[in-house]
């Protein structure tokens, strides 16, 4: 096969650890801390709203994310039953310490991506192993499930959620880098 001297990579040429690969997903894993964060807080809000609306309408909350011209509303997404997917399954009893929003599932599996992709390599041992690139994996294919459900969920129900899809983006982003990394693990360990 000739040298080619294409300027565009191919998928194969993909890197995992390489420099421009880590800043890239954590970048990622930054957005998507933030986007986890503030959809725990527009859930706060809004049941703060809704418990405490007296007689006089108590307290206006419309959320950044509820945009009427394009119709997204993610308050109302948030409050749904799957918006806590510990409970929904049947994990945990509903108002267990444990139920807690998928927001909080997002930031730590964001947090987890985040502190992986600076983890040193070293032996596998202890806590490390939760590091290596078969768990993230697994880890990823989770988190890649529930977006798939959730994203299912507002195609049923036709409403558009901006932080949600945005969330599903980057889940997508996390697992398709995810199994590139392990493909380009299995290349090397077979070919020394």
């Amino acid at each position: 096969v000739p040298y080619s001297k294409s300027p565009h990579k191919s998928i194969s040429s993909f890197t995992p650890m390489s420099a421009a690969n880590i800043l890239n997903n954590a970048f990622l894993c930054i957005i998507g801390i933030v986007l986890s964060a503030y959809s725990i807080y527009v859930e706060h809000k809004v049941h703060q709203r809704d418990q405490y609306d007296g007689p006089d309408g108590g307290e206006e909350y419309q959320a950044l994310c509820d945009i009427d011209l394009i119709g997204a509303s993610c308050s109302a997404v948030f409050s749904l039953p799957e918006g806590k997917m510990m409970s929904y399954f049947g994990i945990v009893p509903e108002g267990h310490a444990l139920d807690v929003p998928n927001g909080v599932l997002g930031m730590l599996f964001y947090t987890y991506s985040f502190i992986r992709h600076f983890k040193k390599k070293g032996p596998l041992t202890g806590l490390a192993v939760l590091f290596t690139s078969s768990i993230n994996t697994i880890i990823c294919t989770l988190a890649i499930a529930s977006s798939i459900l959730l994203a299912r969920k507002l195609f049923i129900l036709q409403e558009l959620c901006v932080v949600c899809v945005s969330t599903h983006i980057i889940n997508t982003t996390l697992m398709i880098r995810a199994i590139l990394e392990v493909s380009s693990t299995g290349k090397t360990t077979k070919t020394q």
